[in-house]
């Protein structure tokens, strides 16, 4: 595929430069802008990046050129580099197709393109560099179906505790992880799995990614003065019975989440934190009082993603008891077991993985972590607790995922490094 690809880039490309032998650069963009050279350049790149199921579209301006790289599975992969003859018009194209200022190359812009051909919402996002301008686009399908829980790659055991964790009847309960982690996939089939018509779910997003049929979204405006702060205290006026806040970014929302929660009210966001027990401190480094937060928090789960084996590459393998699978797996090792891993192929582009599946951490909240949390315990006594009584953490659910011929420990140390600092 990236062959084939870069095929098509190169044929984009030379037309371009007959087009810059016989006319103005600025030729390239006038006219009808369907039509033009730099139109079919974007649409080649946006194409074949809908197509291998990438995330994000960057486009870096270096010394000796634009390099493109799309973001797939998690990791970013080099596609392709365009000549500085077509860097400014591609961008200055993709700007005016986004709705930004052209002529402002000083400041941060960001814009949106909605591409008919494959249904996609594309969020665009430009800042000044060194070398040019640096564009980072984002692909949401417009049309994309909601995953059910049982597709969120959560173990039998998880599964069965997190659906009795979200049916609690109040309460905040928050998804951590960092960017990218697919706290909002999950979190919209949390909404897909409770939405019925008993019940008022009111969402406050920004921006809204996935359209719930049942399900008021509203979406943040911060020009209007609209942020996740107001915005809940509006939705409280509606009368609903389950809210969700996209992100808890501040002390005001935080408080004003918390109020619900203590209002006989279930509230669902996400938090930017490492661990699920990591909520709890955010929440009180956002001013949140130990004692409210203490009845407030229902429970936390914490979500990464990791790669899949390649289903058409993976081979067995016997790895070595010095080996980073022996470490990670622990005790689960032994000597002579067999494991899955991918060679490379054409299929996942020689990266032995194809796809990704969600790995879980879940803290549900009863008395006594109650009472710690009143005390202000801080992560590592609520850590020991929990894993006392038997919390599966990211770690866990990572192994039983190596030893099923899910992921490799490879790609476990990869996204988890980060979490628990692997010497």
């Amino acid at each position: 595929m990236l062959e084939k690809l870069r095929l098509d880039l190169d044929t984009c490309i030379a037309k371009i430069r007959q087009t810059l032998a016989v006319s103005s650069r600025n030729s390239l963009l006038q006219g009808t802008l369907a039509k033009s050279p730099i139109s079919s350049l974007a649409d080649i790149i946006i194409d074949y990046a809908a197509f291998m199921n990438a995330s994000d579209i960057h486009l870096e301006p270096q010394e000796d050129g634009l390099r493109i790289r799309f973001r797939i599975d998690g990791v970013l992969l080099f596609v392709y580099e365009i000549p500085p003859a077509v860097q400014n018009q591609l961008i200055s194209y993709l700007k005016l197709t986004a709705g930004m200022d052209i002529s402002e190359k000083r400041i941060p812009q960001d814009g949106s393109i909605l591409y008919a051909q494959k249904h996609l919402d594309i969020r665009v996002s430009v800042i000044p560099v060194l070398f040019g301008e640096k564009m980072v686009m984002r692909l949401l399908i417009s049309d994309s179906k909601i995953l059910s829980l049982t597709q969120m790659g959560f173990s039998e055991y998880n599964l069965k505790l997190f659906k009795s964790l979200i049916k609690s009847s109040s309460g905040i309960i928050t998804i951590t992880g960092p960017v990218n982690s697919g706290k909002s996939t999950l979190l919209y089939s949390v909404l897909s799995y409770l939405n019925r018509e008993s019940v008022n779910i009111v969402t406050i997003e920004d921006p809204i990614e996935m359209k719930i049929a049942g399900i008021n979204q509203m979406q943040v405006n911060l020009k209007a003065g609209m942020d996740f702060a107001k915005g809940l205290r509006a939705v409280l006026r509606q009368d609903p019975d389950i809210v969700m806040i996209g992100e808890i970014r501040d002390e005001y929302s935080a408080g004003e989440a918390v109020r619900a929660a203590l209002t006989g009210h279930l509230v669902f966001t996400t938090l930017h934190t490492a661990s699920a027990v990591g909520a709890v401190a955010r929440l009180l480094d956002m001013k949140v009082a130990p004692a409210m937060l203490s009845i407030a928090l229902a429970g936390s789960t914490a979500q990464r993603l990791v790669r899949r084996i390649c289903p058409k590459c993976r081979e067995v393998y016997i790895p070595q008891e010095n080996s980073l699978e022996a470490f990670l797996l622990g005790d689960k090792f032994y000597s002579g077991m067999k494991l899955l891993r991918g060679t490379g192929c054409a299929f996942c582009n020689n990266s032995g993985y194809a796809g990704r599946s969600a790995v879980h951490e879940i803290m549900k909240v009863d008395d006594t972590v109650r009472m710690l949390i009143a005390k202000g315990e801080g992560d590592l006594k609520l850590k020991r607790f929990l894993r006392l009584n038997g919390m599966k953490t990211l770690l866990d659910d990572c192994r039983e995922k190596v030893l099923d011929g899910t992921t490799t420990a490879q790609e476990v140390w990869r996204v988890l490094n980060g979490v628990y600092k692997f010497k």
